[in-house]
Order: C-alpha cells, then sequence, then structure tokens
C-alpha cells in the first residue's frame, strides 16, 4: 500500500459535511485502504463557480491504498452529488 492525500470539495450547503467526510472514509475503507488523517479545512470560497455555486468545504484527508483501487475509489466518488471535485496525489514513502 502506498501513501496518498486527497484534497475533497464538498457542496457549502451541507449541514454536516463531517458526515459526507465519513461516507467518504467508507468507500476508502471498502477497497482495503487505511485511513490516516482527516482534516476539514471549513467552508471557503471558490476561485470560480462550480455548478453556479461560489462556496464549498475543504477537507483533506490522507490515507493508504493499493495503487490498482485508486481508479475505483475516483469512480465511485465521482459519482457522489455532494462532492464538487477531489484530487489525489502519491505521497513519498515514508
Amino acid at each position: 500500500m502506498r501513501p496518498y492525500e486527497m484534497l475533497v470539495l464538498l457542496n457549502a450547503e451541507l449541514e454536516d459535511p463531517k458526515e459526507e467526510l465519513g461516507k467518504v472514509e467508507e468507500v476508502i475503507l471498502s477497497l482495503g485502504g487505511e485511513m490516516t488523517k482527516t482534516d476539514l479545512w471549513g467552508k471557503k470560497r471558490l476561485a470560480y463557480p462550480i455548478d453556479k455555486k461560489t462556496e464549498g468545504f475543504y477537507a483533506l484527508c490522507t490515507f493508504k491504498m493499493s495503487p490498482d483501487q485508486l481508479a475505483e475509489m475516483n469512480r465511485v466518488l465521482g459519482l457522489r452529488p455532494n462532492i464538487y471535485r477531489q484530487m489525489t496525489i502519491r505521497l513519498d514513502e515514508e
């Protein structure tokens, strides 16, 4: 398993963004991943409108996962309506 870092942009109209982050964690765990840390940055203004929205909740997740499961994770998270964007990068091995 390799370490990854993922920035998630959530719908600003959510009452509890931690609930949606919990579902993101469930997806990672269901694919054999291991959560390291989740950090909710709060509601911030977007650099440009996305679906006519100008604000969103930002969260940073660090986790470990097998590289062959990343495509499936991206597919599943892309289907979630409350996730505007997400970007995953591989971290250096510790």
